[in-house]
C-alpha cells in the first residue's frame, strides 16, 4: 500500500532524522521534507508566535497545508509541547501528537504520547551562577534552554 511512495514529513526542526528511518523501514516509503515550508506559522514551541488552535487542529492544518504546497498525497506531521500535565496536578508533561494522512487511501491516523518523563522546568534567573546551576539541573547541553527577557510591568496611575 505504501511501498516506494513519497512521504512528506512536514517539519522545520529536523524531526525527519527520527521519523524517516522508522517509516522508511516499516512502510517502505521514501521520505522527504520541504525546506521552504514554515511550520512556525502555526505557532512556535518557545512562544514567539502564539499557537491559536488546539494541538490536533494545528497538527492537521500543518500536515494538509504542507501536502497541498508539495502536491503530495502522503504525509506525516508532529506537534508537541511541554508544560503542566492536563490531569495530574503539580506534574509536568511531554505531550506529543503525530498525524499520518494518506489521501490516496482515505486514511488518517492520529497518535498521542503523554508522558511525565520530562525535564521541563522554568526559573527566573538573576545571576550567571543561577543560570549555570539551572542548565546543569535540566541536562544542558543535551537538552536546550529557552531564555527570555523578563517582561517589564508598566504601572499607570488613574
Amino acid at each position: 500500500m505504501f511501498k516506494n511512495r513519497k512521504l512528506l514529513i512536514a517539519t522545520k526542526h529536523k524531526k525527519e532524522s527520527v521519523i524517516a528511518p522508522i517509516l522508511e523501514k516499516e512502510l517502505g516509503v521514501i521520505c522527504f521534507t520541504d525546506d521552504h515550508f514554515d511550520t512556525d506559522q502555526y505557532g512556535t514551541f518557545s512562544g514567539e508566535i502564539e499557537r491559536i488552535n488546539d494541538p490536533i487542529t494545528t497538527l492537521k492544518n500543518k500536515c494538509l497545508s504542507a501536502m497541498e504546497q508539495n502536491n503530495c498525497d502522503l504525509a506525516v506531521s508532529s506537534e508537541g509541547s511541554f508544560g503542566p500535565h492536563p490531569t495530574l496536578f503539580f506534574a509536568n508533561a511531554d505531550d506529543e501528537f503525530l498525524i499520518f494522512i494518506d489521501k490516496k487511501n482515505n486514511i488518517e491516523i492520529i497518535v498521542r504520547e503523554l508522558s511525565t518523563s520530562t525535564n521541563f522546568s522554568g526559573k527566573e534567573i538573576n545571576s550567571k551562577n543561577e543560570l549555570m546551576d539551572f542548565a546543569q539541573k535540566i541536562g544542558f547541553p543535551s537538552h536546550g534552554l529557552i531564555l527570555k527577557k523578563k517582561q517589564s510591568i508598566m504601572w499607570t496611575k488613574n
